[in-house]
């Protein structure tokens, strides 16, 4: 995977974290906060990885420029 691949990933990883963290603050059924709370833990994980292989490949001084986000 391409540096420029990997950091599209990432950030829209980033995006789809946000976008479960949203909806799991507007959610009040349990069935739906634990969803939730699997779909974030699974996403963090995805986003773990994409960062480590942006990383391995050089791509640290690109990552500050994402949203939200800091080496």
């Amino acid at each position: 995977m391409e540096l420029d691949e990997l950091l599209r990933s990432l950030s829209r990883t980033q995006r789809e974290i946000d976008l479960a963290y949203n909806h799991f603050n507007f959610t009040s059924d349990p069935d739906l906060i634990e969803s939730c709370v699997y779909e974030i833990s699974s996403l963090q994980c995805r986003y773990n990885y994409l960062l480590r292989r942006v990383k391995e490949r050089g791509g640290s001084a690109v990552i500050g420029a994402l949203p939200g986000r800091e080496v």
